[in-house]
């Protein structure tokens, strides 16, 4: 089970990165808050890491500042974000939930955004033909930056995993497996509508999940949370890295 939840967590920074709203939702710190206080709560009122919405509302105000330092410094400021993250992965576990690591996503995230916005102003004007040299070149920097920052995100993700979890061999190779499916499926990323489109009641259900998700995620981690309280025999089963 945290095999699977750890590679599903990969991808929750992702739409940090892709997102260009700069509007911080007050309900993101209320219910991000509320979660911190239930998990520690379990944890007898000792420090974890603070809720995950947390992590959005600091890399929703992070993202633009970085953003323009991609656009104006290009590599240099690449290598610069990317070894700041990787500086402080032995301290952010404690800090932000899921760490540095999860920081990586978002800047893989934003590259991914990056790259598609240049790929959109390159169809818009014809292809290669119609297209600025400056606007290809940024592309092509992007569509580089975004394939390094996957790579690195990956990486990280499964190394730091490994090291906390301790996964035997057959999840080791399961958590590998479905960050890297997962990872060539980001890459491969395009806009527009799916080419495979679910039975209009499947769509539905997807349409309403999609458009809940974060109050799907509060109810559920805050019943998960709430339910260990009514059974305590799962507290310790939790620790040991059973839920």
């Amino acid at each position: 089970m945290e095999s699977l939840r750890t590679v599903c967590s990969s991808a929750v920074l992702l739409p940090r990165g892709l997102c260009t709203n700069r509007t911080v939702p007050l309900r993101w710190i209320g219910i991000g808050v509320i979660l911190t206080l239930l998990e520690s709560w379990n944890a007898d009122w000792t420090w974890v890491p603070p809720n995950i919405l947390l992590s959005f509302v600091l890399i929703r105000i992070a993202r633009p500042y970085v953003d323009t330092l991609l656009q104006n410094r290009g590599w240099v400021a690449f290598i610069v974000v990317g070894s700041v993250l990787l500086a402080l992965l032995p301290v952010a576990t404690t800090i932000v939930d899921y760490g540095a690591e999860g920081w990586l996503w978002a800047l893989f995230g934003l590259c991914q955004r990056r790259y598609l916005d240049g790929m959109s102003a390159v169809g818009a004007t014809g292809g290669t033909r119609g297209s600025p040299a400056p606007t290809l070149t940024a592309t092509d920097t992007a569509g580089l930056m975004r394939l390094l920052a996957c790579s690195l995100a990956a990486v990280v993700y499964v190394w730091q995993d490994q090291e906390e979890f301790s996964f035997p061999a057959v999840h080791l190779a399961v958590v590998i497996l479905g960050l890297g499916v997962l990872s060539i499926s980001l890459c491969l990323f395009k806009r527009g509508e799916s080419r495979f489109q679910p039975p209009k009641k499947i769509a539905s259900v997807l349409r309403f999940v999609g458009r809940h998700t974060l109050e799907i995620y509060a109810i559920q981690l805050a019943g998960s949370e709430l339910f260990v309280q009514l059974v305590p025999a799962l507290s310790a089963s939790r620790g040991a890295g059973a839920l």
